[in-house]
């Protein structure tokens, strides 16, 4: 049984209330003081210009807002093509495939973790036959995957029965009173020969996510839910590039909406009630209240955040990340941090010099269109 770290130190605990779990988990400790995590996704292109300064960004934080831990909403590298920014910055695209991941973890994500935790979820651009697939990525990203308190998160779901789908990179972590879930749909859009014959969450994984629920609601001492995946599920302002692009995505995204709609609790009293966020990237821009016109009547907070890097999507360039305000009732309120070409570090060399002209005005890409997809009936 993991031993139970004491309460973050950036906040300032109240009474806990104790989770019913048979596994003994770390005590939730839910804090009175407002904490700070940072989101977002698609750091290909030009994201070991865009990630390091983002970790510049957060530092800048630490006095007033200091940022518990930055969450990666996968894409970290191109894959199908040297990514813009490797090639520049190593001199040309030389054993891009086998170094590309290197590359990532070694100018995006040590900036960032140098300052806080960081979580790493998976996206589509990290299966790209014959070279990446979910058994490379557990290979090379396996210590982010069994991190604290994901690790001890794990052994007390496996004591209630809750067991994850192996084949895919689902885990979820409880911080302060928030449970953050990070949902696999990376297979929605995989460059490999098979992808068509998965669907996008498969049943094992919504079984898991059910599990996953079920206890959150459960239990007193969480007050939220934050759930992201890389794909946005069905019906977001991000439509033509999400999960409404097949008919499988469309169906099982339907189904996880669905729950975790019901997971707020709607009918109950109100402290009975989760307070339940969803984010994804996917799309290169940056979206709020996505769920506002997709889902009248049954609306859920909802933000995309493909802004770490990867090519815009066309209007103005607009690099960032979004960061999160939690309070001790389960609110979340989120802020757009823009990353400019005067953010912090300068470049430095005729590369970085070559490499943030390209980045800040001509890392652009045609805008997606919605597939007119034919589903049938339902269920069919």
């Amino acid at each position: 049984t993991p031993t139970p770290p004491g309460p973050d130190p950036a906040v300032s605990p109240e009474p806990a209330a104790v989770s019913p779990t048979p596994v003994p988990t770390p005590v939730i400790l839910v804090p009175a003081k407002p904490w700070f995590f940072a989101v977002s996704g698609d750091s290909r292109d030009c994201g070991d210009l865009i990630m390091p300064k983002i970790a510049r960004s957060i530092d800048s934080l630490a006095e007033k807002s200091p940022v518990l831990f930055y969450w990666h909403l996968g894409d970290f590298r191109h894959g199908n093509t040297p990514d813009r920014d490797f090639v520049i910055l190593n001199g040309g695209p030389d054993n891009y495939h086998k170094r590309a991941w290197d590359d990532f973890v070694e100018r995006q994500i040590a900036p960032i973790e140098a300052r806080t935790q960081v979580f790493l979820g998976i996206g589509n651009h990290e299966l790209v036959f014959p070279w990446w697939g979910h058994e490379e990525f557990n290979e090379k990203f396996g210590k982010w995957l069994i991190q604290e308190p994901i690790r001890a998160q794990r052994v007390s779901d496996r004591s209630r029965n809750v067991i994850r789908d192996e084949h895919h990179i689902d885990y979820h972590f409880v911080k302060n009173g928030v449970d953050f879930i990070y949902l696999d749909n990376s297979d929605t859009y995989a460059f490999t020969p098979e992808y068509l014959l998965h669907p996008a969450f498969t049943p094992e994984q919504i079984k898991w996510l059910e599990g996953v629920l079920e206890g959150d609601s459960g239990d007193d001492a969480i007050r939220a839910i934050v759930v992201a995946m890389h794909a946005a599920l069905p019906g977001s302002s991000g439509s033509a590039h999400a999960m409404d692009d097949t008919c499988h995505g469309r169906r099982s995204g339907q189904i996880v909406y669905d729950m975790l709609y019901k997971a707020q609790r709607p009918g109950e009293s109100p402290e009975k009630r989760k307070r339940v966020y969803v984010l994804a990237s996917h799309s290169h821009d940056y979206q709020e209240n996505i769920f506002e016109k997709g889902h009248p009547g049954r609306v859920l907070p909802g933000w995309i955040i493909g802004t770490a890097g990867a090519a815009q999507h066309g209007g103005p360039i607009r690099y960032g990340y979004l960061l999160f305000e939690a309070h001790s009732d389960g609110t979340l309120k989120g802020s757009f941090q823009e990353i400019r070409s005067d953010s912090p570090p300068s470049a430095s060399t005729d590369a970085e010099r070559q490499l943030t002209d390209f980045c800040l005005s001509r890392n652009t890409e045609p805008p997606h269109r919605m597939r007119n997809v034919n589903c049938g009936q339902p269920g069919r």
